[in-house]
């Protein structure tokens, strides 16, 4: 499964035959010159990194039961140095050490949510006004979330919002997209509009969203977050999800091309 991203300049290899490995990657390498794509990605088995390897691929991190409780290993190669250097290693790692100093037990639970909060699962009513929200916190993402005729797209293609409202009004979201095909779900899109930032509404999102992801019998979690931003990277250690890599220079969001870290939380076991 060969995949294009011409917004974020790269190109995935995300499903493949292991005696094939030479030809895909020969495929793979012929879209990144036709799309210009500066950034390659395999998800690749782990019997088969070697020979990624040999082909000039380096490995960036794990996704734990991505393809239905396997693991998937993030390989990647770049086709200029820019886009291969990380602008910020040492501030990435002061987060991911900062947010794993604050996980533990205890932390996963939510607050309650403050006097007329209310956290409800959002429909395709709620496009617009997701995409106003989107549109807010940011500027400039990897997807066009601040189009309602796109986020309809993605209900529509197995992804499910929680939202939290405030006076009637949707302040706080976040989605978990899920692959039907490998059986996983990328939790994302996790936005709280600026005027309600600090008062703990993520958490009780994606607690919603990770109850309904078992209800659904999808097992095997993950997420991406800014590795240069501190409050994604907490949020996710504090609902016990684990550390497993970084994707240099992975997507354009808010500042450019940002270093995404990877975070997985499996709710059942996961194998190589």
């Amino acid at each position: 499964m060969l995949l294009t991203d011409e917004q974020n300049k790269r190109v995935k290899l995300m499903a493949y035959e292991s005696e094939k490995i030479a030809e895909l990657v020969a495929e793979l390498e012929q879209l990144a010159k036709d799309t210009d794509a500066t950034k390659l990605i395999i998800y690749a088995k782990k019997a088969d990194i070697p020979a990624f390897t040999a082909l000039g691929y380096q490995q960036e991190g794990t996704i734990d039961g991505f393809y239905n409780g396997e693991n998937a290993h993030m390989l990647c190669r770049y086709t200029t140095q820019e886009r291969a250097t990380s602008a910020e290693p040492q501030v990435a790692d002061e987060i991911v050490a900062a947010s794993l100093a604050r996980q533990s037990a205890e932390s996963a639970q939510a607050k309650e949510l403050p006097a007329g909060y209310v956290l409800t699962e959002a429909t395709e009513a709620d496009a617009e006004e997701l995409a106003e929200l989107y549109g807010i916190v940011f500027p400039v993402y990897p997807t066009p979330m601040n189009d309602p005729a796109y986020i309809k797209k993605t209900m529509q293609a197995s992804t499910y919002y929680c939202v939290i409202r405030a006076e009637g009004k949707i302040v706080c979201a976040a989605s978990a997209e899920v692959d039907p095909q490998f059986g996983s779900a990328e939790m994302t899109d996790c936005a709280t509009h600026p005027d309600y930032l600090g008062k703990g509404l993520l958490q009780p999102v994606m607690i919603a969203l990770e109850q309904k992801m078992e209800a659904m019998g999808i097992y095997y979690l993950y997420t991406l977050t800014r590795a240069q931003s501190a409050g994604m990277n907490i949020t996710a250690a504090k609902q016990g999800y684990r550390y497993r890599g970084r994707l240099i220079n992975n997507c354009t969001i808010v500042s450019g091309y940002e270093d995404m870290n990877i975070w997985v939380k499996p709710l059942r076991e996961t194998h190589d």
